[in-house]
């Protein structure tokens, strides 16, 4: 009694315990669980001692050095980041990146006085001559999947190339890798596997259960330290968790190798604990390409497959033994003079102890096995040793032990009763199970669970839905208006002059084999539908009713080309114009070049956010076969009709006024900082994009004082710190009473300020993003959109110059993604998207 209490105290804690396991339940290394990006080292210039590798499943890198010099790991700005050498692990509290890699999507804010351009400020580490840190040039940084990846998930990607350097005896040892999408396999060969494996304990109920879970325990050892082994330190402390589990399953081959009746007991514990912590979590090893294991991939996922088959599969064997023990419980035959016609009842076991003196389990032989699985306690005479057939009805029992024996029929059973079916020694067979038919049972509900997990994975038909009834609603001034499509510009450039409240902006690829051709018959649709919907018609014969009850609310959809398209078949490089020079990289940018740049730009924008949906998804479906989606973002800004003035300044998710000193298009110097005057490009603009991250959650800690100065004005007013109102122009010489200028020469306003830029201006119509994550919170953001005659005259400088200042906002944001494209002129009737480009290539 006192072991089966053992059992279930020992059940009790080791769930206890496997709800805060360590590897085995948390399940990833540094962050990173079974997945599909794959990060590799692919060529190092190093040198004999000083080491770099790819670590912990693409999630970190390790730099080691044997050697007696200093090796310097260099951050995101080209500064001393790390410094591994005889004297253990340094880092630099000057280097940003030191407070970025702290998290491994970068979130952390950089203090004020982390400046890289400073001398480095080391603080030390450990004694050791390694070092691991979260490098975000070598893995995905994102919560959501790559836009191409969205599109073709079952394809090989190649997301982006990195490089880290480290500086040893004045040279630089270049790493250079690739981070890739490599699709996992399909995973119902081992959830066939899986279903196998919860048949084998009820298979091996009588003599093998003992070694099913020594199998399940062997899996477990090895999948949990396969895991602990990728982890640098404190290996032993996250595996303690799980030597409670193994204790108990050491336990439970003890009790069934000795045949107790805790053992079965003690199994199902260990099976379920193995299945809950190791076996459910580390389901997605079956689909996934890589896993957090120093074991190849094939033997964990064996591992995870023992562990949840075979370990639910002790829970079944643990309910077919108790089945079986209720239902197959022996009884004692009575002599042949308690049979006769005239014979009396047998006597209960209490009233008469010793009626059957020489009555022994071997009357019963279909019983005599389940009952010694059962832990029924017969003198050792009774039992049939391991491998011994049951002897046949009939035959000659052993000398029983002297002394009068305990009735191994139930209390309160007559002993000797003869069973339904006439057989003596046997309880009523009506509600027997079988093994083959408990087996058949357990299998069944196997594949149920598996089934259901399959199904759960597959997207099931919804059922069709009514067609909707064309509208009727009347439109009201929001929805009526409509921005003239054709005109010298393109619209949704300076017209409307109030902006949107919502927009999209998207980027294509041209398809492998797309030529000049090909593009020119897509911008020729795309025109005639873009004419339609800016008009408030459907798009050719579209019979779409998205957007029937809300009109053009002001559509304005802008098309335009990125560099990468000079270069395609029918674009010679020699075509792009200089001012569509990429983008040079700026310090500090974490950009994602999944959601950067593109063949092609759109920007579509309007008063309401199911006609800007509808619109560019129109779009999308005219370039299949053409051109496929690379990214989309969508914003929003304050809607028309909140205020009264539909002109004023609008705030960003900091609460900021933002386009003070936007260019206004009565202003003489507008057409020139705004728009091209050269070639095919007459009339447009060129546009930059930038998706930049607020760190709201530590902007937000701020005082509003302090906020202030980080812009260079009033938060409430938008008035510049030197005094006036929104529109004064700021005084950068005044200062306070201290003797410091009123604006800080590091504000984000004196640093982005036309007169500190050579006159530099951009017309910035951005708008704000707020995309949920999994599991909660939400990103947010600004959608930067500057329109200008020349980046290089126009945004490049002034970024140039926030990041020389080391620009005061730039510890509260993230540039993450980056595009440019030149955006022709307008479109005449009878004209098309980009037309004058094609002429001038002769097409």
């Amino acid at each position: 009694m006192w072991l089966r209490r053992v059992a279930v105290i020992g059940a009790l804690v080791t769930a206890l315990l496997a709800i805060g396991a360590g590897p085995a339940a948390a399940h990833t290394v540094g962050g990173v669980g079974a997945t599909n990006f794959r990060t590799t080292l692919e060529h190092y210039d190093g040198v004999p001692g000083v080491e770099l590798s790819v670590v912990e499943n693409g999630s970190k890198l390790e730099a080691r050095n044997s050697t007696d010099t200093d090796v310097v790991v260099r951050g995101y700005q080209d500064e001393p980041y790390a410094k591994i050498g005889p004297g253990g692990v340094f880092v630099n509290e000057n280097s940003p990146a030191y407070y970025l890699n702290a998290d491994r999507f970068g979130v952390t804010t950089v203090p004020a006085g982390a400046d890289p351009r400073k001398p480095p400020r080391w603080r030390k580490l450990s004694d050791d001559q390694s070092f691991r840190w979260h490098d975000h040039r070598t893995h995905w940084m994102q919560t959501t999947l790559p836009p191409l990846v969205s599109q073709a998930p079952d394809e090989f990607h190649e997301i982006s190339r990195w490089t880290v350097t480290l500086d040893y005896r004045g040279e630089a040892l270049a790493g250079t890798g690739v981070l890739a999408w490599v699709p996992g396999p399909a995973p119902w060969g081992w959830f066939a596997g899986v279903l196998a494996l919860l048949a084998v304990p009820a298979l091996l109920l009588r003599r093998g259960l003992a070694f099913v879970v020594g199998a399940v325990v062997v899996s477990d050892v090895a999948h949990s330290v396969g895991v602990a082994r990728l982890e640098q330190s404190n290996q032993v402390v996250s595996l303690l968790p799980q030597f409670a589990v193994w204790a108990i399953g050491g336990l439970a081959i003890w009790l069934l190798v000795r045949r107790h009746d805790a053992g079965p007991w003690a199994a199902a514990v260990v099976g379920v604990c193995v299945a809950v912590a190791s076996g459910f979590p580390d389901l997605p090893v079956f689909w996934r390409s890589s896993a957090p294991t120093v074991l190849p991939l094939v033997v964990d996922r064996l591992s995870v497959a023992v562990g949840l088959g075979a370990g639910l599969g002790l829970v079944g064997a643990l309910a077919l033994h108790l089945v079986r023990g209720r239902h197959l419980r022996p009884a004692v035959p009575t002599p042949a003079a308690a049979l006769a016609p005239d014979a009396t009842p047998a006597a209960t076991p209490d009233a008469a102890p010793d009626a059957t003196p020489d009555a022994t389990p071997d009357a019963a032989p279909d019983a005599a096995p389940d009952a010694a699985i059962a832990g029924a306690r017969e003198p050792a005479t009774a039992r049939n040793e391991p491998g011994e057939e049951p002897r046949e009805q009939g035959a000659v029992p052993r000398e029983p032990a002297t002394g009068p024996r305990e009735p191994v029929g139930a209390p309160g059973e007559p002993v000797g009763a003869v069973s339904a079916a006439g057989a003596p020694g046997m309880r009523a067979r009506g509600g027997r199970i079988s093994r083959r038919q408990a087996v058949g049972l357990a299998v069944a509900g196997g594949a149920g669970a598996v089934a259901g997990a399959g199904l759960q994975a597959a997207a099931s038909p919804e059922p069709p839905a009514a067609t909707p009834e064309v509208g009727t609603v009347p439109l009201g001034s929001v929805g009526r208006q409509t921005v003239p499509f054709h005109g010298a510009r393109q619209a949704g450039i300076a017209t409307p002059t109030q902006r949107q409240a919502h927009a999209r902006i998207a980027a294509f690829d041209l398809v492998p084999g797309a030529d000049a051709a090909a593009l020119r018959s897509l911008l020729q649709r795309w025109t005639t539908a873009a004419e339609a919907l800016a008009a408030g018609r459907p798009a050719s014969d579209r019979t779409d009713t998205m957007t029937a009850d809300s009109g053009p609310a002001s559509l304005t959809i802008t098309v335009g080309f990125g560099p990468s398209l000079f270069g395609r078949p029918g674009f010679p490089a020699t075509a792009r114009p200089a001012a569509l020079t990429p983008l040079p990289a700026f310090r500090g940018e974490t950009l994602d070049p999944s959601r950067s740049d593109g063949d092609l730009g759109v920007l579509v924008a309007a008063d309401d956010a199911v006609v800007v949906y509808s619109a560019l998804r129109t779009l999308e479906q005219l370039a299949a076969g053409v051109a496929t989606p690379r990214w989309q973002f969508a914003g929003f800004t304050r809607g028309r009709g909140v205020t009264t003035n539909e002109g004023a300044t609008v705030r960003n998710l900091m609460g900021q006024l933002d386009g003070t000193r936007n260019p206004k298009p009565d202003e003489a110097t507008f057409g020139r900082q705004v728009f091209a005057a050269d070639g095919w490009m007459t009339n447009g603009s060129y546009l930059v994009v930038r998706r930049i991250r607020m760190l709201l959650d530590d902007w937000e800690k701020l005082p509003v004082a302090v906020q202030e100065h980080v812009i260079g004005r009033k938060k409430d007013s938008g008035a510049p710190l030197s005094g006036g109102v929104e529109t004064t122009a700021a005084n950068f010489g005044k200062r306070g009473a201290d003797g410091q200028p009123l604006i800080p020469a590091d504000s984000h306003m004196r640093l982005a300020t036309a007169a500190f830029n050579s006159g530099a201006a951009m017309l910035r119509r951005g708008y704000s993003y707020a995309d949920p994550l999994p599991g909660g919170g939400v990103e947010a953001g600004l959608i930067f959109l500057a329109w200008q005659a020349d980046p290089r005259t126009g945004f490049v400088p002034v970024q140039q110059n926030l990041v020389a200042g080391n620009d005061r906002l730039s510890r509260f944001i993230r540039h993450e993604t980056s595009a440019l494209f030149a955006m022709p002129g307008g479109v005449a009737n009878g004209e098309y998207f980009g037309q004058h480009l094609f002429e001038e290539l002769g097409q």
